[in-house]
């Protein structure tokens, strides 16, 4: 027991850390999300039991007493990530099964549900943007050609943003990962690239629009989007990067 509880913390952190990154995956993120805290609660319940078994036979409990302190706080952490990236995912899910089940519309309550995972998507990647662009930043510090960033891009769009990649600074990579609701500047909206004008830009790419969101600061804009295939978020548009407010 003692063994088993180290191994469930452990996989709990792995599904933790899968359902925070496969936030916009539909399904497995929620799997992944409230898997973890059932998992460390598992874990929990095993290395106490084996704790009062080596009281009672005055055997030693330290691995007992690792995979306790391990699955508290793994229970912790990933209770956090399902009450923020797995309810995010779950209204993703259900607004995906609707569509897949009634492809010919969707009721009202069925859209809203599914523009509100969406739209909580789009502010839970604002996290992968900002290490995107901070990525570039660091980049560019060493290489300022811009090349080395590049790596952060699509592809197939990665030459286009050479000549501006080195223009992204410390205010743009706050702006993209904060949003304006608290009033604190600098801060960008978040939306779906799903419905807007944008769309055939990603679109064009071979990427899902619903899996694509941009952030705009002021004049600046930048668009990410998670590859379904390779399951990577890349930056497919990056616009007037100095432009924040």
């Amino acid at each position: 027991m003692p063994i088993a509880s180290l191994v469930l913390g452990g996989v709990a952190f792995l599904f933790m850390i899968g359902g925070f990154f496969l936030t916009a995956v539909p399904i497995a993120g929620s799997i992944l999300s409230f898997g973890a805290p059932l998992l460390s609660l598992t874990g929990i319940v095993l290395g106490g039991m084996a704790m009062s078994r080596a009281k009672q036979e005055g055997g030693t409990n330290g691995v007992a007493l690792a995979g306790l302190i391990l699955n508290i706080v793994a229970f912790l952490l990933s209770l956090a990530v399902a009450l923020t990236c797995g309810l995010c995912n779950a209204c993703l899910t259900a607004g995906e099964m609707n569509r897949q089940n009634n492809p010919s519309g969707t009721s009202p309550g069925d859209a809203l549900g599914q523009q509100l995972g969406q739209s909580l998507a789009a502010n839970m990647n604002r996290i992968s943007v900002s290490m995107k662009l901070s990525a570039i930043k660091m980049s560019c510090t060493s290489d300022p050609s811009g090349a080395g960033a590049m790596q952060q891009f699509h592809p197939s769009v990665a030459g286009q943003y050479q000549a501006v990649a080195c223009q992204v600074d410390q205010p743009l990579v706050d702006a993209i990962g904060r949003g304006c609701s608290d009033g604190v500047r600098p801060c960008s909206e978040a939306a779906v690239v799903a419905g807007t004008a944008d769309a055939s830009r990603v679109t064009a790419l071979g990427l899902d629009a619903n899996q694509c969101y941009s952030y705009v600061s002021g004049t600046a804009k930048v668009i990410g989007c998670r590859d379904a295939a390779s399951n990577q978020f890349q930056l497919v548009h990056l616009e007037n990067p100095t432009g924040v407010m």
